[in-house]
């Protein structure tokens, strides 16, 4: 895996792990200066236990955020990437021991996850069911019928899987931020996948 590819898992893994263990609502910051941060960190680990593989990337992620599940809730609003993907951060990954392991592990299977399970939730988002629909450029021509007008909306609506990221059609409609919520609320997994591969291309 290329470094941007490893970024985007160890962010999703991360994502994934503080929603269902700890914030349901979280979502990983957005922007370059996240991502260069998460590179500088892969950059160090690699240095210090060569190329990183799934289950290492997830061993991290679950150090950090059982980490933060020990801090409480509170801590949560103060939480800067730092905490999770700086020098200290990867102080505490260092000094993993198996006690240590154990425990998380036993706050994974509370939750009913396993590490082999996280692991997964890093694999290629082009192997999930839904990869093919991130940006089905065939529904340009019906996204762009009327666009921005309550009708053009309305036909969009009944023949398309509505807002992606991807569409220039999408990006200059007016009742985007609508189509959004929308598309959020019918097609969740698809929405959620969208964004995240957006974000991986888009290096957000």
């Amino acid at each position: 895996m290329e470094t941007n590819e490893k970024s985007s898992c160890m962010m999703r893994a991360f994502t994934e792990l503080m929603r269902r263990m700890i914030v349901p609502s979280f979502a990983f910051p957005g922007g370059g200066a996240a991502r260069r941060t998460v590179n500088s960190c892969i950059a160090a680990l690699e240095a210090r236990y060569g190329a990183l593989e799934r289950e290492r990337i997830a061993d991290y992620c679950i150090c950090q955020v059982y980490a933060l599940s020990r801090f409480g809730k509170e801590y949560l609003s103060r939480w800067r990437m730092s905490h999770s993907f700086g020098t200290k951060a990867r102080e505490r990954f260092d000094g993993t021991t198996r006690g240590k392991r154990y425990w998380e592990e036993r706050w994974l299977s509370a939750a009913g996850l396993s590490r082999a399970e996280v692991a997964r939730m890093i694999e290629d988002r082009r192997q999930h069911p839904l990869y093919r629909f991130i940006f089905p450029e065939y529904e340009e021509a019906t996204k762009r019928r009327m666009l921005s007008t309550e009708v053009g909306y309305y036909i969009c609506g009944a023949s398309t899987l509505l807002w992606t990221p991807f569409s220039p059609s999408c990006r200059a409609c007016t009742r985007a931020a609508q189509c959004r919520k929308r598309t959020e609320m019918m097609y969740g997994e698809l929405y959620r996948i969208r964004i995240e591969e957006y974000k991986g291309k888009e290096g957000l």
